[in-house]
């Protein structure tokens, strides 16, 4: 298990995650993230820098896509799960409000990355787009590696013997994260 997340391919496997939730994956790659940031830190920047990577990139090719065809592209993210039509409409008020920066609001209000990137054309051009991708992708990334990190010196005894625990413990916690985020999103 360590040997898959905390090398060669534990950074594939986040400039992956990184690309495919910045366009039509649904699990953020802070789930990855941060279960190699229990194990090493310095592997996790390694990982984290990947992720942001994979993510610039994708935020590129949804913001071509919603520069070439913007109504297909918001239909396209709406078919994405959890992607809701209220969602688009939020995303879209808040760029009028705060431009391109609305990107750097968007994880804090919930609304996924992607449905920004594909509207961001009618915006700003694609360097200050990914400039400010950048930021935006970035802060929340160092704050979930940042608790993990935490969480894995806290519990560093407990994770070195029993690493399975550790992983299963994080996976329960992620899923009760997305149980509680994606109830929300039904029902909210």
């Amino acid at each position: 298990m360590r040997r898959f997340l905390l090398g060669p391919a534990g950074l594939f496997t986040g400039f992956l995650w990184g690309f495919a939730e910045a366009t039509l994956f649904f699990i953020i790659p802070d789930v990855f993230l941060t279960l190699a940031a229990l194990f090493s830190i310095k592997q996790s920047l390694k990982i984290m820098a990947a992720i942001l990577l994979g993510s610039v990139l994708g935020g590129g090719v949804m913001f071509w896509i919603g520069a070439a065809h913007p109504e297909q592209a918001e239909s396209l993210v709406l078919h994405v799960p959890f992607i809701t039509q209220k969602m688009v409409a939020k995303s879209h008020n808040e760029f009028e409000q705060y431009g391109i920066w609305a990107l750097v609001k968007g994880p804090a209000g919930g609304i996924p990355y992607k449905i920004y990137a594909v509207q961001s054309p009618r915006r700003a051009g694609l360097p200050v787009f990914l400039l400010v991708t950048v930021i935006a992708r970035a802060w929340r990334f160092v704050l979930a590696w940042a608790f993990a990190v935490l969480m894995g010196a806290v519990f560093k005894k407990g994770i070195d013997h029993r690493p399975w625990a550790a992983v299963a413990a994080h996976l329960l916690l992620w899923t009760a994260i997305y149980a509680w985020y994606w109830s929300k999103v039904l029902h909210g």
